[in-house]
C-alpha cells in the first residue's frame, strides 16, 4: 500500500475545512502540464456539441474528473462558478501554448480548432491569436532535371544463376586467377619477386665507437672497488 503524500493530504484537509482553500487548489493545478488532462479535454472538447454541452461546460467537466481523480477532493460545478463571480475571477489557463500551436499546424480550417474555440469562450487572447493563423501550404520544390530524368526502379545487382550459393555473390574472373596461381605455386603476371634475404652492408655496424655517458647517480662517485667492506657485508647475509 503506497504511503500518503503529506502534501498532499494538507491540501485535502484544508479544501475540507474550507471551500475557498478548496477552489483555489482547484485553480492552481498544473493543468497545461498534465499531458492525460490534455488528451481526455481533446475527446471532450470534440463530443461536446453531440453530448448537448458548450465547449466551457466539457472543459470545466473534464477538469473536475481529472482533479477528484489526481487528488480525491469533490468540486461542484456550480459552487464554483459561483466562487469565481463573487470573487471576480477568471478559469486558470488549462492549454499551452506549444499545444495550441499544435493544432494550429495539425488542423488547417480555423472552424476545426476546438482548442482554440475553448480559450475564446473562455476569454483567452491567445483564441483570436489561434484562428487568424493560417497552415502553411506544402511548398512543391522543383526538382532538377538530372533527377527528374533518373531511374525510379530499384537498384539491384543480378546474381549468377549457376552459383550453388544463392546467398554467395560470384567473385570476379581476376580474382579467381589469382586464387588458382596461390593454389598453384605459379607466379603471378606483373607482380615483381623479391628475394626474402636481409643483404647486411660491411661498412655499417650497429656498434657505437663512443662511450656511453654516465648516469646522473654515477656523475662524481669513484669505482666500487673502493668500497670492498660494504660489498663483503652484502655477500655475507
Amino acid at each position: 500500500m503506497p504511503e500518503p503524500n503529506p502534501a498532499l493530504a494538507g491540501v485535502q484537509r484544508r479544501a475540507a475545512e474550507s471551500p475557498d482553500a478548496r477552489y483555489r487548489a482547484f485553480d492552481s493545478y498544473p493543468w497545461t502540464k498534465d499531458r492525460v488532462f490534455t488528451e481526455q479535454l481533446s475527446n471532450a472538447l470534440s463530443n461536446a456539441q453531440s453530448n448537448g454541452f458548450s465547449l466551457s461546460d466539457a472543459a470545466l467537466l473534464t477538469r473536475i474528473q481529472r482533479f477528484e481523480q489526481q487528488t480525491q477532493i469533490p468540486i461542484d460545478s456550480g459552487a464554483y462558478k459561483q466562487w469565481l463571480s463573487q470573487n471576480n475571477l477568471q478559469p486558470p489557463k488549462i492549454i499551452s501554448e506549444q499545444t495550441i500551436a499544435v493544432e494550429v499546424m495539425t488542423v488547417p480550417k480555423p472552424e476545426d480548432r476546438k482548442l482554440a474555440q475553448l480559450l475564446v469562450e473562455l476569454g483567452d487572447p491567445l483564441g483570436e491569436l489561434a484562428f487568424r493563423q493560417i497552415t502553411p501550404e506544402p511548398v512543391n520544390v522543383p526538382v532538377p532535371s538530372w533527377q527528374s530524368a533518373a531511374p525510379t526502379s530499384e537498384l539491384y545487382i543480378t546474381k549468377d544463376p549457376t552459383s550453388t550459393d544463392p546467398e554467395k555473390e560470384p567473385y570476379p574472373k581476376k580474382f579467381e586467377e589469382i586464387v588458382e596461381f596461390l593454389q598453384s605455386g605459379k607466379s603471378i603476371p606483373g607482380i615483381r619477386q623479391i628475394p626474402d634475404t636481409v643483404i647486411e652492408d660491411p661498412a655499417i655496424t650497429t656498434h657505437g665507437r663512443l662511450e656511453a655517458p654516465p648516469k646522473p647517480w654515477e656523475i662524481g662517485r669513484t669505482s666500487s672497488s673502493e668500497f670492498p667492506e660494504p660489498l663483503a657485508r652484502e655477500n655475507a647475509t
